[in-house]
């Protein structure tokens, strides 16, 4: 029974004492690159990369049938009365998904019907019911 004093006074007096941080000192160093460098101003090329060999300063980029059918996609939706019966044709889409798939997933009332042995009167049912 002593034993199991002492044993709890310890760890209390252990968990009551403050920890102090550690005097060490430390010198931190980052290990990216050579010596230690990972951004390096005087030699930009090998820093950011060569853009001379992989970018492209011509005005045509792109095959000729991609930049057409991309041209041609936002030509049609361009127009904001095109663009207005699109958001509009949306919307009526989604309300109809949500009549057909939706409102049954969800179990509403009125696609249920009604349900037999779950009859109440008036608001809530009787006071019997409720007892």
């Amino acid at each position: 029974m002593a034993l199991a004093a002492k044993s709890f006074n310890k760890a209390a007096l252990r968990a009551a004492r403050p920890r102090t941080a550690s005097r060490r000192v430390v010198q931190v160093n980052a290990k990216y690159g050579q010596e230690s460098r990972y951004f390096d101003l005087k030699d930009m090329e090998n820093t950011t990369g060569s853009w001379d060999m992989y970018g492209v300063d011509e005005s045509k980029r792109y095959p000729d049938n991609q930049s057409k059918f991309f041209v041609q996609a936002a030509d049609i939706i361009s127009r904001r009365e095109a663009l207005n019966a699109f958001v509009a044709l949306s919307g009526i889409g989604a309300i109809a998904t949500f009549g057909l798939k939706g409102a049954a997933d969800a179990k509403l009332p009125i696609t249920t019907g009604p349900q037999e042995g779950k009859t109440e009167n008036g608001k809530g049912g009787s006071v019997r019911s409720r007892l």
